[in-house]
């Protein structure tokens, strides 16, 4: 986990050196898919951006997932796909479900933005992820902790649970430098990239 402090965004997903443009995610119509929830958690109260990347070298930033920590005030209607365990209300603006392909690499940088307000601390982690085919899947970002869980929804005898499947991920710090640039330009931060 990394910190610094500065103004900022929480889920963006575009605008770096490195990428060229980025887009609303697309979701897969057909073939074999899983069900992913991303949620944001804490007392942040401003904006927790979600980037999608082609591989772990952040090339090809290629879509966006916007969420909302704790504004309940932000009358966003809810997107859902049918993950269980649903919490959030009918306008959740900190929780969205999408359809991701099975059993292909899916990378994630997850940051949070600056609320609007003096300053705040910036945080961003990774999260590489393949999910299986007809699972379902929370991933649930602590914007006080800077911290992302991925659970995975499991249903035993008609009773669902979340059963954790990892915790913490890649720091900032320890990524490709590419990453770095694409963390830096989304933010605002200095970083130094790696030697």
């Amino acid at each position: 986990m990394l910190k610094v402090s500065t103004k900022l965004l929480i889920v963006s997903f575009l605008v770096s050196g490195c990428a060229s443009t980025t887009v609303d995610y697309e979701e897969p119509t057909a073939g074999d898919r899983a069900k992913v929830r991303f949620v944001a958690s804490g007392h942040h109260g401003g904006e927790a951006l979600v980037v999608g990347f082609d591989n772990t070298e952040c090339a090809n930033a290629k879509n966006r997932v916007s969420l909302y920590a704790k504004m309940h005030g932000s009358f966003i209607k809810s997107k859902k796909v049918g993950v269980p365990l649903w919490e959030y209300g009918d306008y959740a603006a900190n929780a969205k479900e999408y359809y991701f392909e099975a059993d292909k690499p899916s990378n994630f940088l997850i940051y949070k933005k600056h609320s609007g307000v003096g300053t705040s601390i910036s945080c961003g982690i990774f999260v590489d992820m393949t999910f299986a085919k007809n699972k379902n899947y929370e991933i649930d970002f602590n914007t006080n902790t800077c911290l992302a869980s991925v659970y995975e929804i499991t249903e035993q005898n008609g009773e669902h649970s979340r059963v954790l499947k990892s915790n913490g991920n890649r720091h900032i710090s320890s990524t490709p430098n590419a990453c770095i640039t694409e963390y830096n330009n989304r933010i605002g931060t200095k970083i130094p990239l790696n030697n």
